[in-house]
């Protein structure tokens, strides 16, 4: 067994993206990769990606559209809704679209569909987001 790594780097889960926080509308868009072990046994036979990951590049492209703007780093504060509904497969392209309404407090209202190349819809997330506690916006 190999030694666990001394740090762990994040996911990149976003390879494109177009995003105004002052429009409202936020479209990503991410190559489907199943790298590692850990990964392929995720439905052996038939390696599927992570819903988690989803949720992931909805938040990375949200820190994106952030720091774009020079408004400070969001965090997720709460997933109202997620639902998966097509499965992503290595090889696949998502393409997220999320319109994102201010929120009194700072944060954001998000709500956001996932759909592959071909049409279908992966994806649906309903979920708020906070200014990051520290405050900082992301350089």
């Amino acid at each position: 067994m190999s030694p666990a790594p001394a740090t762990a780097a994040p996911l990149s889960a976003v390879d494109t993206a177009n995003a105004s926080l002052d429009g409202g509308v936020l479209t990503v868009t991410a190559s489907v990769g199943i790298r590692g072990e850990d990964l392929r046994g995720h439905f052996p036979g038939l390696p599927v990606y992570p819903g988690v990951f989803v949720v992931e590049t909805l938040c990375q492209a949200l820190a994106a559209a952030a720091a774009e703007h020079g408004r400070p780093r969001p965090e997720l504060a709460e997933l109202r809704s997620v639902r998966f509904l097509a499965p992503l497969l290595d090889g696949d392209e998502l393409t997220l679209t999320a319109t994102a309404h201010p929120r009194p407090d700072g944060g954001w209202a998000v709500k956001a569909n996932g759909t592959r190349a071909d049409g279908t819809v992966s994806a649906r997330i309903t979920a708020d987001f906070r200014p990051a506690a520290d405050g900082a916006a992301d350089a």
